[in-house]
């Protein structure tokens, strides 16, 4: 299995995008320590991870980054099929409307659900969370505001 900064890398370099770099930052003692990483994209903030080391921290925030991306830009090779694509009201195939991309709203939604999963919550398992309520904060915001039936 890829490892996840290795996948975003992957992934910015397919859509162009410039190479993530990782802001971490560590607090806490050294019986309990905690590691913070946020992944910048050029000068955007697309995740934030935390972990007991920096490399769990990074590795976290890479797939909370990975997600984000991939709920805003789709895959490259589904992209790369699209045509005319300039609905921002599209359906997905259950016939469902998908909100409009707002990426400053999605980066806010993933904040807060990053800071509302348990603190005992880690790996995979923390991100699955994230990325679930991160989804479910952005879809009744983006419903609140009337965008989307």
């Amino acid at each position: 299995m890829t490892h996840p900064k290795n996948a975003l890398n992957a992934y910015c370099q397919k859509l162009g995008l410039k190479k993530p770099r990782y802001d971490t930052k560590g607090t806490g003692d050294e019986k309990e320590p905690l590691y913070i990483s946020d992944v910048v994209i050029g000068d955007e903030v697309v995740a934030t991870g935390q972990g007991s080391s920096r490399r769990e921290a990074e590795r976290v925030a890479a797939e909370l980054a990975l997600e984000a991306l991939k709920a805003r830009f789709g895959e490259p090779e589904a992209r790369a099929k699209k045509r005319g694509g300039g609905n921002r009201r599209a359906r997905n195939g259950g016939g469902e409307e998908r909100p409009p991309l707002l990426p400053e709203l999605l980066v806010e939604s993933l904040r807060v659900a990053h800071e509302r999963v348990p603190q005992g919550l880690k790996g995979a398992e923390a991100a699955e969370q994230v990325v679930r309520l991160a989804g479910e904060i952005y879809r009744g915001l983006i419903e609140e505001a009337g965008l989307v039936g």
